[in-house]
C-alpha cells in the first residue's frame, strides 16, 4: 500500500468516524429529551440519525465507492441543515431550539458534522479524480481539438 493509499484510508477512517461520532451525539440528545417531545416524528429523526450514522460509517470503510461518500455527505450537510433549520421559525415539528442548546452536545455535533463534510468533500474529490497525469490525457486533447477547430467558439 503506497503512502498516497494509506493517506486516503486514514482520511476514510476519520470521517467514518465523524459521522458515527454525530450520530452517537444524536442517540444522547434523544436520551436526554427528544424522545419525550410531543411530536413523535421529532424523536423518530434522531433515531432515523443514528441508524443512518452507523450505517453509512460502516459502509464508507467496507465499502469503498464514491457513492457511499455521496450519501455520507447527504446524511451530514442535511443534519445541519435541519440544525440551522431548529433556530427559525420554519422547523417543520413546531420546535425550536436557541443558540447551541442543548450545551454542549448542539455544538459538538455541528463541529463534528462540519468536520466530516470537509473530509468528505475533500475524499469525493479524490475519489473522483483520474488516477494519474496519464488518465487527463484524453480530456486535454479533446479540449485542444475543440479549441482548434475552426468556428468551434460559441458552441
Amino acid at each position: 500500500m503506497g503512502s498516497t493509499d494509506r493517506t486516503r484510508l486514514v482520511v476514510r477512517v476519520v470521517a467514518a468516524l465523524a459521522v458515527l461520532a454525530g450520530g452517537l451525539i444524536h442517540l444522547k440528545l434523544y436520551d436526554l429529551g427528544y424522545k419525550d417531545f410531543p411530536n413523535d416524528n421529532l424523536g423518530r429523526s434522531f433515531l432515523l440519525n443514528v441508524v443512518a450514522s452507523v450505517a453509512i460509517a460502516v459502509t464508507l470503510i467496507v465499502w469503498r465507492h464514491w457513492l457511499v461518500t455521496v450519501a455520507a455527505l447527504l446524511l451530514v450537510n442535511g443534519t445541519m441543515f435541519a440544525f440551522g433549520l431548529s433556530r427559525t421559525d420554519h422547523f417543520p415539528f413546531g420546535f425550536k431550539e436557541i443558540g447551541f442548546n442543548p450545551t454542549p452536545y448542539a455544538a459538538w455535533a455541528l463541529v463534528v458534522e462540519i468536520v466530516a463534510a470537509a473530509l468528505l468533500v475533500g475524499l469525493l474529490a479524490w475519489e473522483l479524480a483520474p488516477a494519474d497525469e496519464a488518465d487527463w490525457r484524453p480530456l486535454v486533447t479533446a479540449a485542444r481539438r475543440e479549441a482548434e477547430t475552426p468556428g468551434s467558439a460559441g458552441r
